[in-house]
């Protein structure tokens, strides 16, 4: 038996809500209190700055702080299971990893919290609530199965990485609110960080996740999960479409960035030249 897993078993579902009972609901109570009480303290403490902020930004910036600890838990479960769960690659279908199915009902609080969140506290445009809440309901409708019945969880997993990218975006954004200059080295290294993270694990693994799917398509031990096999589907392709809208628009912010750069350096050698 692999480190982290239960093994290997019949195909048979079996329900198991405890995942997201005790997880789920233990992560939604977390995150709660880290946005209302520990980000207010922690953030006034390690940013100054903070205290500075208008109430409005305060609150999207506690979003943000609970965003990167979920994120940082989410990239250190999912490399764990995929990197040294070897039953989980094998059998991508029907293996059972707690870690994965703790993993996923941990998200899904933590989503449920950061919807509570936004629409009380938080102040977002509806365009970006729209795309948020998309997002977060179909992540949480497909880690809801697997965390309950612990089938698909290598494909949870290869999902779940993607949020290596999510701390460099956030960073960004604390980088704007504080008023850092883009031309800043630190702006400039976070914002090529974020493209790259962005591109590789959420590009790249786009077309390696959809492969492995195919080959998996009809086979008996997919059938055999019934209706829950949707969630393969359904979620990853709205998922997919808002990861190719917002890497669209974060290359547009690049290129307009690097841009800014090089014409006042280019400004610069014209002057130079006609002296």
């Amino acid at each position: 038996m692999e480190a982290g897993g239960t093994g290997a078993r019949p195909h048979e579902l079996k329900y198991d809500p405890s995942y997201v009972l005790y997880g789920g609901g233990a992560s939604f109570l977390l995150n709660i209190i880290l946005f209302r009480l520990v980000s207010p303290v922690v953030s006034g403490c390690l940013v100054p700055a903070y205290r500075t902020l208008s109430i409005r930004d305060r609150m999207d910036w506690n979003d943000r702080f609970i965003s990167n600890i979920n994120a940082a838990l989410s990239i250190v479960m999912s490399a764990y299971t995929l990197f040294y769960e070897d039953a989980l690659s094998a059998d991508k279908v029907w293996h059972d990893s707690y870690v994965a199915r703790l993993a996923c009902g941990i998200i899904a609080g933590y989503m449920l919290a950061d919807v509570i969140c936004m629409l009380t506290w938080c102040h977002v445009g509806a365009g970006e609530l729209l795309g948020f809440m998309f997002h977060h309901a179909a992540t949480v409708y497909a880690y809801y199965f697997i965390s309950a019945y612990g089938v698909l969880c290598y494909f949870g997993m290869l999902r779940l990485i993607a949020e290596v990218s999510t701390p460099p975006v956030n960073q960004r954004w604390f980088f704007d609110i504080l008023d850092v200059p883009r031309s800043n080295c630190c702006v400039l290294l976070n914002g090529m960080l974020m493209v790259a993270t962005f591109f590789f694990f959420r590009m790249v693994t786009m077309p390696t996740y959809w492969y492995q799917i195919w080959l998996v398509t009809g086979t008996d031990a997919v059938l055999k999960l019934g209706h829950i096999q949707l969630i393969m589907y359904i979620p990853c392709f709205v998922l997919d479409a808002l990861n190719l809208y917002w890497f669209y628009k974060m290359c547009r912010g690049f290129i307009k960035a690097i841009k800014g750069l090089i014409k006042p350096v280019a400004n610069n050698s014209a002057k130079f030249k006609t002296v």
